[in-house]
């Protein structure tokens, strides 16, 4: 288990690394302040250091108020980096607290110019091994016990879903398995521990796919614009001559696309906020009109509709006020419209209706637009799914809008539901309890 969890750890310090490594390489001749900034964005945590180093191993930043700043640090995992590999160790600092270093290269054009050393406590990992020791503990106490008082049968019986544990918990720290399920064989504590097991393991894999395909999609969305950029800046360096004509039209398709990437990075931004806990607790809700946030945004929309001949109504039934994060569920009603108008054909025709029952506000969503498969109903709130990928990037879309709108209701309480037909239009219903606490 230790094994196991502590590869996972090595995994994210790596990654980090490699994030902050891939935002330095963008940049030329960084000063401190903007490295400052950068890892600001990143919002790491307290204990954890950020060293930038040439590629002869001098430090050229120390977030640690630049301690080692000038100096030579000509440790293991600095000399791998430079030779262009990633490098992760472990060690124990001054308080014996354990603490992962990662080393990755800087890359540019392909050639090492620096490396990034970060470092982690990781005091959480002790906790968490320090509480899986006691518990091991307490039930070891109690089989004890049971093997005194039971028959030789019985304690077969016990003992064997103990077994299987370890054998499977011997697999995962070799790594002959990537994902472990042990089947419940028992009830009691026994069972209650399988089940536990079995669900953790289940998000720990569940985590890092997500991982994986957000980040192979981000960079993939991220590619596609930069690449246009790296094109067009091509053809312009190698025609020295080109008349101006030609020169505005290459700086205005690189101006559409540099818009792109801005509008992909702020939704990343904005997903990232949303999926922090801290940044959550932070958000101002406050009680406000929701049938005037409503006519707000529906304003806000309708010089879009009128450009696509798009006929546009609000219908709301009654005044409805509730508490609620008013930017959070401003982007949430406004992206899902916005999404609704843009896959609606010219001539076609949108409503919103905003009513309530009992206990929760409904803000009724309806378009004729092209409508969405049965099978991609329940796909279309992921991170950069797009139902009609040609017609999203010809609309500048990014396919972030309808996750950022699930996340942000779901921080409400609330649900977004979605029925759909194709051809015949598509209807999102957002459900939001009513609250004044």
């Amino acid at each position: 288990m230790k094994k196991y969890i502590l590869n996972q750890k090595e995994i994210s310090t790596l990654s980090q690394a490699n994030v902050i490594a891939g935002y330095i390489s963008q940049y030329q001749d960084l000063s401190n302040e903007s490295i400052n900034k950068l890892l600001a964005q990143q919002q790491l945590s307290s204990d954890c250091r950020v060293l930038m180093l040439d590629k002869d191993a001098i430090v050229t930043y120390d977030s640690n108020n630049g301690v080692m700043n000038g100096k030579i640090m000509l440790v293991g995992p600095v000399l791998d980096a430079i030779d262009g590999n990633n490098s992760v160790e472990q060690g124990k600092d001054g308080d014996g607290e354990l603490i992962l270093s990662a080393a990755v290269p800087i890359m540019k054009d392909k050639e090492v110019t620096g490396v990034i050393y970060y470092q982690a406590l990781a005091s959480d990992f002790s906790e968490f091994i320090k509480q899986i020791n006691l518990t091991m503990i307490m039930l070891t106490v109690i089989v004890s016990i049971l093997v005194g008082v039971v028959s030789f049968i019985m304690s077969a019986i016990i003992t064997h879903p103990i077994r299987n544990i370890t054998e499977k918990l011997s697999k995962a720290a070799d790594e002959e398995e990537d994902y472990v399920i042990i089947e419940r064989t028992s009830g009691g504590e026994m069972g209650k521990l399988i089940d536990a097991f079995n669900k953790m393991t289940a998000q720990i894999q569940k985590q890092e796919e997500k991982r994986q395909e957000f980040v192979s999609n981000a960079s993939h969305e991220l590619k596609t614009p930069l690449s246009s950029i790296k094109l067009i800046s091509d053809s312009l360096l190698n025609t020295p001559d080109a008349p101006k004509e030609m020169v505005d039209e290459f700086l205005t398709d690189m101006n559409v696309q540099v818009d792109r990437l801005t509008r992909i990075v702020e939704k990343l931004l904005t997903l990232t906020r949303m999926d922090s806990s801290a940044n959550v607790a932070k958000m101002d809700f406050q009680v406000a009109d929701l049938t005037d946030l409503c006519s707000n945004i529906t304003k806000a929309l309708r010089p879009l509709a009128e450009q696509k001949h798009i006929e546009l109504e609000y219908n709301p039934e009654l005044t409805v006020y509730s508490k609620i994060e008013r930017d959070r569920l401003w982007e949430a009603i406004y992206n899902v419209l916005d999404n609704s108008i843009k896959y609606t054909k010219e001539g076609g025709k949108v409503t919103m209706n905003l009513s309530k029952d009992e206990s929760n506000v409904i803000i009724e969503i309806t378009d004729t637009g092209i409508g969405i498969a049965p099978d991609e109903v329940y796909k279309i709130f992921d991170r950069f799914y797009r139902v009609d990928k040609a017609r999203a990037r010809e609309t500048g879309g990014t396919g972030l809008g309808l996750s950022i709108a699930l996340t942000a209701i779901e921080l409400h309480g609330g649900n977004i539901k979605v029925e759909s037909e194709e051809g015949v239009g598509s209807t999102f219903r957002i459900i939001i309890p009513i609250t004044f606490q």
